[in-house]
């Protein structure tokens, strides 16, 4: 999951990648294979970069399993309280 303000561009590219390593360019770069430089999201924005495909697919992954994290955790909880609701009231 893709933590911070940071975002890696490398010299050639058009598209800037998190530092998460299920992105193959993001993969090259932590590995020392390809050279990268940090800057912040904001600013690879401003400049023309859009976030690549692989690390876009990941970032949307990611949130879907918060959302879906939270809904599950509620729903246990309301199923925790109905059963020890029944279980007190009878």
């Amino acid at each position: 999951m893709h933590k911070g303000d940071k975002v890696l561009i490398t010299k050639a590219g058009k598209y800037y990648h998190y530092m998460d390593d299920d992105c193959p360019t993001t993969s090259r770069i932590l590995s020392g294979r390809t050279a990268a430089t940090k800057i912040l999201e904001t600013e690879a924005k401003r400049r023309g970069y859009t976030l690549c495909r692989h690390c876009a697919k990941e970032y949307a992954e990611d949130l879907a399993e918060r959302k879906g994290c939270g809904t599950a955790a509620i729903l246990f909880l309301t199923a925790g309280i109905s059963a020890f609701s029944a279980w007190v009231f009878y």
